[in-house]
Parts: C-alpha cells; sequence; structure tokens
C-alpha cells in the first residue's frame, strides 16, 4: 500500500484592495453664467450677434460673459444682441 503525503494546506489570500470613492465636488455656476440676462426660452445666456425674441426688442441685459448687449432691430435679420 502506498502511503499518501498530508495534504498541506494554502496560505489564505489577501483581502483584496478596497477603492474608496471619491466624488468630485458639485460644480459651482460661473459669475458670467449666474449674471446674464435676459435669457433664451431654453434658459441659455445670450451672445451678441444672436438673434433676439420681437419681444425683446429695446431691452438690454448682460451676455454670457458679463457685457452689456441690447436687443436691436436689424434689417438683415430682424433683430439681433449687439453691444
Amino acid at each position: 500500500m502506498r502511503s499518501v503525503a498530508p495534504a498541506t494546506k494554502a496560505a489564505p489570500a489577501p483581502p483584496a484592495p478596497t477603492r474608496s470613492r471619491t466624488t468630485a465636488p458639485a460644480a459651482q455656476p460661473t459669475k458670467a453664467s449666474t449674471d446674464c440676462y435676459p435669457r433664451s426660452n431654453a434658459g441659455n445666456c445670450y451672445k451678441a450677434g444672436q438673434i433676439c425674441r420681437k419681444a425683446d426688442i429695446g431691452t438690454s441685459g448682460r451676455d454670457a460673459n458679463g457685457r452689456a448687449i441690447q436687443c436691436r432691430r436689424d434689417d438683415s435679420v430682424g433683430q439681433r444682441w449687439g453691444y
């Protein structure tokens, strides 16, 4: 009869490294995005050169960069925001 060697136990595997999940701080709106007015129907800031609504003709406000803009009648397209 053959003699069987005793089974050796394998060393336990080290625990798997855990990843800590970090979250980025919430993006703070920039000064330009919070100070622009009036806003488009979609809520975006206007820039000079963009077409403005008929209801905005003659009004003024601030563009996406914080510069003063005014909605003026333009014979070629109707009305546009300008400096």
